[in-house]
């Protein structure tokens, strides 16, 4: 098991009430258990994509970056906790949405690098074997399609996102 990125709408209520919560782990794993709700499941590739869009680890977050909140939230719940939960309010899902979709994925696959990946540690650890680039190039693309339809469906629905790292 590695560490993998989990996308989850929630309201401004719920929101609201994560903020105060004691046991957000649990809570939130909750929420997700109960159904009902739109996950995005992005497994590990979330510092792979971040890398490919921004040229940086996810590991240090762009301020005010739209494609990095897109990948690991705009502010995190807690600094004193081992799990990474962080969320995006609804106004600012609304603006990640518009920029992804300005994103021409391809482009930036054309770039792609696996030396550079492995040179900067980016997780996973998967930069060694370049018989795998197409195929990991195919998954880095599927992560973002996905990732730009969650956000889609969140911003039409104008919902808040929930991101877990973890």
């Amino acid at each position: 098991m590695g560490m993998i990125a989990n996308y989850q709408e929630v309201n401004e209520e719920m929101l609201d009430e994560l903020m105060q919560c004691d046991d957000l782990f649990e809570k939130i794993e909750e929420l997700q258990e109960a159904g009902g709700i739109e996950i995005y499941d992005m497994d590990k590739m979330w510092d792979a994509l971040h890398f490919l869009l921004t040229g940086k680890s996810a590991s240090k977050p762009i301020v005010d970056d739209l494609i990095s909140e897109a990948i690991v939230g705009t502010e995190v719940f807690s600094e004193e906790t081992d799990d990474y939960i962080a969320y995006i309010l609804a106004d600012r899902v609304c603006e990640i949405a518009q920029k992804l979709q300005e994103i021409d994925i391809s482009t930036y696959l054309k770039k792609f690098d696996m030396k550079k990946f492995s040179r900067r540690n980016i997780y996973p650890n998967i930069w060694t074997d370049e018989n795998e680039k197409e195929e990991i190039m195919a998954e880095l693309a599927d992560c973002f399609e996905g990732l730009s339809a969650f956000y889609n469906q969140m911003a039409e629905k104008k919902k808040a996102v929930i991101v877990s790292i973890y």
